[in-house]
């Protein structure tokens, strides 16, 4: 599944973001979007809703570790 225009900006943007905050706020955020994640599969989110969540989430992972 091919994340949509938007999708990938916002993840771009987000991925800046996430490259200005301390190591302790990264964690916390990647942290956050794991845990939204996790929330949205179990609450059975539309599949596509939770593919934006697991993109993200791999991209941060990717990006600045796990």
């Amino acid at each position: 599944m091919q994340m949509s225009e938007r999708s990938e900006k916002l993840t771009d943007e987000t991925i800046s973001y996430v490259k200005e905050m301390n190591g302790q706020d990264r964690t916390d955020f990647i942290d956050l979007i794991f845990s939204q994640y996790k929330s949205s599969r179990k609450l059975k989110y539309p599949k596509r809703e939770v593919m934006k969540f697991y993109d993200m989430l791999s991209k941060l992972v990717k990006a600045f570790g796990h």
